[in-house]
């Protein structure tokens, strides 16, 4: 389970990383696009995509169009990947397979389970788990490789830490669900239908407003107790409930809400190591230049040419 301290860091490198798993994603498509217009499908592979109205859409005008769409930010993507990999091994860079996993734990936070996390990168990114971890490995390189021969004292941590010593204090979390309705009366039918043994997921996915919550039967997630982007009244009754309680109707934005608490978390005790390894890795990301300027900084160490439009050329 990820603790807010954890959630606290990784926020400053969070647009990062969506930015560079959607690139990621597109990444599939270029490479057959590039097949695709050199002529070299799949012998056998059907030329039409798509129709509508009798009308073809064929293979390769899908991929002419994807390439006009997003053909400069994947081909600068490839380059990346290829620039960053080199210097990788000039500087005898590796990524682990634990510091990836530690890395994919800590986007899982605020998902009721690995899956939900999975399915929702590849609803929202349209990537696998094996295209996660890729461009997991090449976040956490490129940030290794802009850190380099940066240090940070023990001092440095030990001020940091006193400085922000309320964002570090564990906080309890809950493992909450949710079926929100638009209206108070609505939430008292889902409340009536509960007491008379309706089960709670599938109430959620019949009537709950909550897209994303609903397609999970309610799921939400875990919550910390003081949350400042929930309602204090929700967060304050669900604190005092016990594993498998239901309360409501509960007022929030956009109507209104019948809970369970599915499980309180104690937080226990701060991996002290961890902690004071991920605040010296932000502290130097603090320091090193920004990582789009690595990126452009390696693409022209390593003469990278762009053959195809002038406007992509640094």
């Amino acid at each position: 389970m990820v603790t807010r301290q954890e959630r606290a860091l990784r926020n400053a490198v969070i647009v990062l990383a969506v930015a560079t798993l959607m690139l990621g994603g597109l990444l599939f498509w270029s490479l057959r696009a590039m097949a695709i217009l050199k002529g070299e499908a799949a012998e056998g592979e059907a030329s039409d995509v798509a129709a509508a109205g009798g009308q073809p859409v064929t293979d390769q005008e899908w991929m002419e169009e994807l390439q006009k769409k997003h053909g400069d930010e994947v081909l600068l993507s490839m380059l990346n990947h290829i620039v960053v990999g080199k210097e990788a091994v000039a500087l005898g860079i590796t990524v682990t397979e634990e510091e990836i996993e530690r890395e994919l734990k800590r986007g899982m936070s605020g998902y009721s389970s690995e899956e939900q996390y999975y399915n929702q990168m590849q609803s929202e990114l349209g990537m696998s788990r094996q295209e996660l971890r890729e461009e997991t490995a090449y976040r956490l390189t490129l940030q290794a490789i802009a850190t380099a021969g940066i240090t940070v004292s023990e001092s440095e941590i030990d001020d940091y830490l006193e400085q922000n010593a309320e964002r570090f204090t564990p906080r309890k979390q809950m493992l909450l669900s949710l079926i929100q309705t638009a209206t108070y009366d609505e939430a008292g039918t889902v409340m009536d239908r509960l007491e008379k043994g309706e089960e709670f997921a599938e109430l959620a996915r019949e009537v709950s407003i909550d897209e994303e919550s609903r397609r999970h039967g309610g799921k939400i997630g875990t919550v910390e107790e003081k949350d400042p982007f929930w309602p204090e009244e929700l967060l304050k009754t669900a604190a005092g409930l016990e594993a498998g309680d239901i309360a409501g109707p509960l007022q929030m934005d956009g109507g209104y809400a019948v809970i369970r608490l599915e499980k309180l978390i104690d937080p226990g005790k701060v991996d002290q190591e961890e902690l004071r390894g991920m605040i010296r890795q932000q502290l130097r990301l603090e320091q090193a230049a920004p990582l789009q300027q690595v990126e452009r900084d390696l693409r022209a160490k390593y003469d990278t040419a762009i053959y195809i439009d002038n406007s992509l050329q640094d």
